[in-house]
């Protein structure tokens, strides 16, 4: 009997035979890729697996499978039994099997969500009935997405479903809302998989900081509620590759790309991750895989397509010969990005909060409805459908005539230019002729016709009138009192009205011709066409 190992570490005098079998209908299963996070084998003809791991190293925690192609793991609920848990006091051969079922994957849908945010009005000072929008309107639409499809679904949370309860409620005894709770609230009857945000990590021990030898005590939460925090799994032809790109220093801070910092977390991942995700790709059968997805929290690239993770070329340089579809949460605003890497497309697809605004609103801060985003595959192409909830779930676009739209709030000392509100006025209108403001979310090009042939002046990347009057006015009550505790805005500026890519203006040449306006998706489908009037 014959065993390959892809990759491991140095192993040292704590080792541990990991063993067991892969089956289905009873039958063994072949090359299923089974890893602890280190060291990666594939079951041999009988669908047998066996390597030692090292429990010198206190982050072997986990065993898992890379689910093969056309294949479900069982379930408990909607959580997918892919892995299995390592007794680090036992002694001798730990045995973890997994059983399969067979499944057709020739279209499939994966729906996402991310930044759910739900803390049920314990350790946070947002709505203290975000638990029940969740379960009341987000649950409920990743219900009805999926009954609209006969083929299989699944489903994907790009992180900050909730977050660790802070010190002073910890030392309180109050466990807040928890990565399980989430898991319980969500009921669907699909597999989920999760990825951790940087919400959903463990702050450093206060006066201490992680390193790499330690950052895996920042996914405690994260591992004892939802399991391992990078993994793959594969469906039809795409090979899901499930990272932690948020590389917590202390978590007491915001994000930083200074490598000598000493507070706050990076955007990038861990070295064992890197060397893990090298021997995962290494087994990837390239006749079997069309195209790889990331599931990640941060983006891999910034709005302008720039190095956003500041370890982007070692990740990516893991997928040539692979299209790459990137799907990422964290930023709480629709986006889309499409180039070519070693000569593959690539897309990267940033995706709005679940919660809106910290659940005051079910807008974003560029406009963006809260919503869950179907991704069919079918054929080796993929759609991407926005599918909004609550109030605005009939709501596909939004169009603004700059001279006559009532948005127009008052500027004061609170929302003045301290807070950009002189600047977003003056950018969201134009001032001596009448235009057409678009915001068409998923959309990544936007084309105007006017039906006299004129040529009008496009400006791509506004403010959203209905949002921007949305969160002033709400910040003025909160200020003066006006709203409940609990229900006020804080002046945060990462909740703030902030431009939109899929936010265009067109002033016309021709003020009174008609404007055909057609929007498309970076994959070249429409998604708008609709006919406007400067009027």
């Amino acid at each position: 009997m014959r065993f390959t190992a892809l990759f491991a570490l140095p192993t040292f005098a704590a080792k541990r035979t990991i063993t067991g079998t892969v089956t289905c209908d009873g039958k063994g299963v072949a090359g299923v890729v089974v890893s602890d996070g280190f060291t990666v084998v594939k079951t041999n003809a009988k669908g047998i697996y066996s390597f030692s791991t090292d429990l010198s190293l206190p982050q072997a925690q986990f065993v898992h499978i890379s689910i093969p192609s056309g294949y479900e793991v069982e379930r408990k609920g909607n959580r997918p039994q892919f892995y299995g848990v390592i007794n680090r006091e036992a002694k001798g051969v730990q045995k973890f099997d997994f059983r399969l079922k067979k499944v057709d994957q020739t279209t499939y849908t994966m729906l996402a969500i991310a930044d759910s945010h739900v803390c049920d009005g314990v350790n946070s000072a947002g709505r203290a009935d975000d638990r029940e929008q969740y379960c009341n309107e987000v649950v409920p639409m990743l219900n009805k997405c999926a009954a609209a499809h006969k083929h299989p679904v699944y489903m994907c949370a790009l992180g900050d479903m909730s977050q660790p309860r802070p010190r002073r409620l910890a030392r309180e005894g109050q466990k807040g809302y928890t990565l399980n709770n989430y898991m319980e609230d969500t009921k669907v009857d699909f597999p989920i998989f999760n990825v951790i945000g940087n919400h959903d990590h463990n702050g450093a021990p206060k006066g201490t900081m992680f390193n790499e030898e330690t950052v895996y005590q920042s996914r405690k939460d994260f591992n004892d509620d939802l399991g391992p925090a990078y993994y793959s799994f594969n469906i039809g032809r795409e090979h899901y590759v499930v990272i932690d790109n948020t590389f917590v220093i202390t978590r007491d801070a915001g994000p930083t790309s200074d490598p000598k910092a000493t507070k706050g977390y990076w955007m990038r991942m861990c070295e064992y991750q890197h060397k893990w995700l090298a021997a995962d790709m290494a087994a990837v059968d390239p006749q079997k895989v069309d195209r790889v997805v990331i599931l990640a929290h941060c983006a891999i690239f910034g709005y302008d397509g720039k190095k956003h993770q500041m370890d982007l070329e070692r990740l990516l340089n893991n997928f040539k010969g692979y299209e790459v579809l990137a799907l990422i949460g964290h930023h709480h605003a629709d986006h889309s990005i499409r180039k070519m890497w070693n000569g593959k497309p690539l897309y990267q697809f940033m995706h709005t909060s679940a919660a809106g605004t910290t659940w005051h609103s079910l807008l974003n801060s560029e406009g963006t409805p809260a919503s869950v985003v179907d991704y069919t595959f079918k054929d080796g192409k993929f759609t991407r459908t926005y599918f909004p909830y609550g109030e605005f779930k009939d709501v596909k676009y939004r169009v603004y005539d700059n001279r006559n739209h009532k948005y127009r709030h008052k500027i004061s000392p609170r929302t003045g230019t301290k807070n950009s509100y002189a600047a977003e006025l003056s950018e969201a209108s134009h001032k001596d002729k009448g235009a057409i403001l678009v915001n068409i979310w998923n959309a990544y090009t936007c084309e105007f016709t006017e039906s006299t042939g004129g040529k009008g002046k496009v400006t791509q990347k506004g403010y959203d009138p209905y949002f921007r009057d949305w969160y002033w006015d709400t910040l003025d009550k909160s200020f003066n009192e006006e709203l409940p505790v609990g229900y006020r805005l804080k002046r945060s500026g990462w909740q703030r009205p902030k431009k939109g890519y899929h936010i265009w203006q067109y002033v016309p040449a021709d003020q009174k011709a008609d404007v055909r306006v057609v929007a498309k998706d970076a994959m070249g489908n429409v998604v708008a066409e609709f006919t406007a009037n400067a009027k």
